[in-house]
């Protein structure tokens, strides 16, 4: 409501660049809260989250905080396994792979534990009873958001700050596992926007996080939080065509991402001096979980490009 129309993030579509405003946010979310909630879903529900961290499943990762659910991410499919194996009641799941998600779902013996399988792209897929693509989902979502807007109120209201939000390392035993509330995930927030010091609203945010750490699920959120433009990567080759048309100001990166950044742009040659532009000319800051290494730190500071460590994101790996 603060924010009223204004542009918040930018998404490829075909050859052309989709606008989502703050409304169109909250229309998407409330859409894929009322197909959730006509799946089943209630507050206290569980979703494994074996997907990166693109825009659809930062969308989809609000709608079941929207109606008090638990996200429980996943780095690979094995981990997703323990995960499934280790919960005591069922789950939903939200996959960016159709074969990973038949897969759980067709387990002899973990199957059954799925209630429904979402998938965070839009693929065409056979119909199947627990597969959900991306766009079905917002799809017939939308159509059933005047029915179900009083349930979805409801349902919301019960989510209190100490309601848990995330769990990290579900699938390790309970003295591994690090779980947020709603008021850490926030904390956190606040934290991190206090270190990043004086930046404009119009500047453009960019970011490839595939990982499912607290940097790479929290710092996405950053960008809601701030209400900075942004712009969210679904892979690593996106990453590298999108980022020249995009020009973005701040990148938000990993470690191990920034390495490979820096390392595919000086090739073989090993020149530094393009960095700046290969990374669209106007990058000034990157966002991080650990700083990389001394010779790719003095490569991007040579360029202007500063790095700040946000520790306070970067809690669980």
């Amino acid at each position: 409501m603060e924010n009223g129309s204004r542009l918040l993030f930018q998404k490829k579509d075909g050859w052309s660049w989709k606008q989502i405003t703050w409304p169109d946010l909250a229309t998407e979310v409330e859409s894929i809260a009322c197909f959730l909630l006509n799946s089943g879903f209630s507050a206290g529900s569980a979703v494994i989250v074996l997907s990166a961290n693109t825009l659809s499943c930062l969308f989809f990762e609000l709608a079941a905080l929207r109606l008090g659910g638990t996200s429980l991410p996943a780095s690979n499919l094995k981990e997703a396994k323990e995960i499934l194996k280790d919960l005591a009641g069922n789950c939903f799941l939200l996959c960016s792979r159709v074969d990973h998600a038949q897969e759980l779902i067709n387990d002899p013996m973990l199957g059954e534990k799925v209630e429904k399988a979402f998938l965070s792209v839009n693929k065409r897929i056979s119909v199947e009873e627990k597969i959900v693509s991306y766009s079905n989902v917002v799809k017939f979502g939308f159509l059933k958001r005047k029915k179900l807007k009083d349930k979805m109120g409801e349902l919301g209201s019960l989510v209190k700050a100490d309601s848990p939000a995330v769990i990290f390392n579900a699938g390790n035993d309970s003295l591994k596992n690090k779980s947020f509330s709603h008021s850490d995930i926030l904390d956190v927030l606040h934290l991190s926007e206090q270190a990043l010091g004086e930046f404009s609203i119009e500047d453009q945010t960019f970011s490839y996080l595939p990982c499912s750490g607290s940097f790479s699920k929290f710092v996405n959120l950053l960008n809601l939080q701030t209400a900075v433009r942004g712009a969210i990567a679904e892979n690593t080759e996106d990453f590298f065509t999108d980022i020249l048309e995009i020009m973005p100001v701040i990148l938000f990166l990993s470690k191990k991402n920034i390495e490979g950044v820096v390392n595919r742009i000086r090739g073989k040659n090993g020149l530094e001096n393009n960095i700046a532009n290969k990374l669209g000319g106007r990058a000034r800051l990157i966002l991080t979980d650990a700083l990389p290494s001394e010779r790719t730190m003095d490569c991007l500071l040579a360029q202007k490009i500063s790095i700040v460590e946000l520790k306070s994101l970067s809690v669980v790996l």
